[in-house]
């Protein structure tokens, strides 16, 4: 199955917050029920990370994910969010109630505005495939430089199986940016061969990946 060179609605602006947030909260269902924060929790705790910058955050989901696990093991963590969109942070910041442990700040994610190692990790989910493999291979570069541990990086994997399965879920949803883009994002995803050959490029030196259940993968820098 060959990689699609798309935009997904989400992409742009949209005029209906509304029907965003809508999105969004689809995209955090799916994240708790097909395993999106759960590889992300799992390694940002295995590494003992307290101070995470998550790029690309959308609504957040993630991020309070991993404050809340930190707060049930009794671990002080402090999370920036990162997202090039005044639409998605304003989202974020209400999902959130602005959660003391949160930070919100508004930047691209392949020109991140923080010094070498300025974070233990710096986890990036669902937002990889919006890249082309020059835009990708910035962001993995930027995510490698600012991480002090390790990047991590969650995304799905394309497959025609998971298109169909995407496809079959999102027709599940009323919402016109799920429905669209959803099986649109395992198209333009890319396979754990081609993100690990990208991560290399990037300058991750122990780089690794390991697939997850329900299409997704995790990719990060065991150096």
């Amino acid at each position: 199955m060959r990689r699609t060179i798309a935009r997904e609605l989400m992409d742009d602006p949209v005029d209906d917050v509304a029907e965003l947030e809508g999105n969004l909260r689809d995209i955090a269902f799916a994240n708790a029920v097909f395993g999106g924060s759960a590889p992300v929790v799992r390694t940002v705790r295995g590494l003992g990370a307290r101070s995470v910058l998550d790029v690309g955050s959308g609504a957040a989901d993630v991020p309070l994910a991993l404050v809340r696990d930190a707060e049930r093991r009794g671990v002080e963590l402090h999370v920036t969010c990162l997202d090039r969109s005044d639409q998605m942070l304003a989202i974020a910041q209400a999902r959130t109630c602005r959660h003391p442990s949160l930070a919100f700040v508004r930047a691209d994610g392949d020109a991140l505005p923080f010094a070498d190692g300025a974070f233990d990790v710096v986890t990036c989910t669902l937002a990889l495939h919006h890249f082309e493999p020059d835009g990708a291979h910035r962001l993995l570069r930027e995510l490698r430089r600012v991480s002090r541990l390790s990047p991590v990086v969650c995304d799905l994997r394309r497959s025609p199986l998971a298109f169909g399965m995407t496809w079959l879920w999102s027709r599940t949803s009323r919402n016109r940016l799920t429905r669209h883009d959803a099986p649109l994002s395992v198209r333009r995803a890319y396979t754990p061969g081609e993100a690990l050959a990208l991560a290399r490029a990037a300058g991750w030196r122990a780089a690794s990946v390991r697939g997850e259940p329900f299409f997704r993968m995790t990719l990060w820098d065991a150096a």
